[in-house]
């Protein structure tokens, strides 16, 4: 999708549901934001397909350890996919270590993917392994998880978390479609997870074909990002408007999105967007993830 397609549908959406405009400028930037926000969505098709090509030449899980990619691959069985994806989430890519937390939790020091059926069968021995080296040396979580503790053991450790999931995996991976709401409330249950992993973690198993369905909302009444940038949007064409009205023009955008265009994952892709675009509004800049 174009980037003045976009610039049209924003557009036509402030005017239809505020009866107003905004500055061509921050319009501009809110499109390139949504744009970009797309392209993100859109990368999972591309792990799609490597992951098809890697299981039809036979290659190693260690060859395609993108998470995506590997969540992908027909020769995983789902409940590896799924745990595949939490542990992805757990740790998130870092800027400065990328996968390394995920790639030692996932993969051997033969470089073998340790598959959940074995650490189901024996947990203990997951542990003990990954007790047997210093496992968070040289590295850090993603931003979105930059205020969890780095540690195995103990309040708030890596392996409470882990206990917890390996017990209710049934819960999380599901045969039949599950409503996007219900699974991220269980996602919230998770230890040491929170609101935004829980949001990530469903939003994974639906763009890597899970049995999730999309969100139907932005979440904004559980993230301040999208409703900080609902707040300037509207203060941008001179009106005022209650905390609840904001809500409401929330649920009324992604309704609007959802009837006048085919954007996949439209609740991630506009919170994700207003957010971003909240943080400049007079400059674009390029963020990553």
């Amino acid at each position: 999708m174009e980037i003045i397609e976009i610039e049209n549908f924003w557009q036509q959406a402030i005017e239809d549901l505020l009866n107003s405009k905004i500055d061509a400028d921050k319009l501009n930037i809110l499109a390139r934001q949504t744009h970009d926000s797309i392209r993100r969505i859109d990368i999972y098709e591309s792990y799609k397909k490597r992951a098809f090509k890697a299981v039809n030449e036979k290659q190693n899980f260690i060859d395609t350890s993108i998470p995506f990619v590997l969540a992908q691959r027909a020769d995983l069985s789902q409940i590896n996919k799924v745990w595949v994806l939490y542990i992805a989430t757990y740790f998130g890519k870092s800027s400065i270590s990328k996968w390394e937390l995920f790639n030692r939790a996932t993969f051997d020091k033969k470089r073998s993917i340790m598959l959940f059926e074995n650490i189901q069968k024996d947990l203990s021995k997951y542990i003990n392994y990954l007790s047997s080296f210093n496992f968070f040396d040289g590295c850090t979580y993603s931003n979105h998880r930059k205020f969890t503790a780095k540690r195995l053991t103990g309040e708030k450790g890596v392996f409470g978390s882990m206990e917890y999931f390996v017990k209710n995996i049934d819960q999380y991976s599901v045969e039949n479609k599950m409503d996007f709401h219900t699974m991220y409330k269980l996602a919230e249950k998770i230890p040491n997870f929170g609101r935004l992993a829980a949001f990530d973690f469903s939003s994974s198993l639906v763009k890597c074909g899970l049995n999730i369905e999309e969100p139907q909302s932005m979440y904004a009444e559980h993230s301040t990002g999208p409703l900080d940038a609902i707040d300037l949007l509207v203060r941008l064409t001179n009106q005022k408007y209650s905390r609840n009205d904001k809500f409401k023009l929330c649920s009324d955008l992604m309704r609007w999105f959802q009837e006048n265009s085919n954007i996949f994952m439209i609740g991630q892709v506009l919170e994700d967007a207003l957010c971003n675009w909240n943080k400049n509004t007079s400059k674009y800049i390029k963020y990553r993830g």
